[in-house]
């Protein structure tokens, strides 16, 4: 993916499998949110493809990414503030879903309520999105997503401005819809000490390539990563 004489993501291959947590990371401009846009359409790849199941779905509209079973949350937070917060989740269920156009209204209401338990906001239906926290605002966008019934879940930096105590329950927020869903993630995050805490396997991008696909284990061990991601080489932090 370029812009212009820019390349942003440049030979990216990677693969997420069911019930598996994938942590991807990287410095400021490594390209994460690039690739995000990439797989759920909202950038065309100048080459390459991305696939779903097996199936190429590159080039369909971000709506058709969707139902096909890949939902996304935004680093930005973009809940509808003027909806309530059973309302916001009720647009995944009855615009997101694969079955949005045979469902009734009943069927997304329950599946809705569903989303919206299942990331410990079940009393908060009724609140206007505005009113809310960030860190409730975080797990809404979460229930929203999970409202659209996904096969891939894509979070780009959900702990972004939460404090610590917001981070263990979105941590544990997290962990519970893949165990119990069963559903894989692919995982966008500064928060590196969460990503090797929760992730079965970390990717690392660094000015648009990839240059580790790892346990955590292994890639906090790893040279290239330490250098690009910390700044520095292993021998250099011996020496400090």
């Amino acid at each position: 993916m370029s812009f212009g004489g820019l390349h942003v993501l440049e030979a990216i291959d990677f693969s997420v499998a069911a019930n598996e947590i994938v942590g991807l990371i990287g410095p400021n401009g490594a390209g994460k949110s690039t690739c995000f846009n990439v797989v759920t359409s909202i950038y065309r790849p100048d080459r390459g493809e991305v696939r779903l199941h097996g199936q190429r779905i590159s080039g369909l509209r971000p709506e058709r990414i969707c139902r096909l079973g890949i939902a996304r949350t935004f680093q930005l937070v973009r809940t509808f503030q003027r909806m309530t917060a059973l309302q916001n989740v009720l647009v995944g269920a009855v615009y997101g879903r694969p079955e949005a156009s045979s469902g009734g209204r009943s069927d997304a209401v329950r599946v809705a309520h569903e989303a919206i338990e299942r990331v410990g906001l079940g009393a908060q239906g009724a609140r206007l999105a505005a009113h809310m926290t960030l860190s409730d605002r975080r797990l809404l966008e979460l229930a929203r997503a999970l409202a659209t019934q996904p096969a891939v879940l894509l979070l780009d930096e959900p702990m972004a401005g939460l404090n610590a105590a917001e981070i263990g329950q979105m941590t544990g927020t997290i962990r519970r819809i893949r165990d119990e869903l069963r559903i894989c993630v692919l995982w966008v995050e500064h928060r590196v000490d969460a990503i090797m805490k929760l992730c079965d396997r970390v990717v690392v991008l660094d000015h648009g390539e990839k240059i580790a696909d790892a346990t955590p284990a292994e890639v906090v061990t790893n040279p290239r990563v330490i250098e690009a991601y910390l700044g520095e080489t292993p021998a250099r932090d011996q020496r400090a």
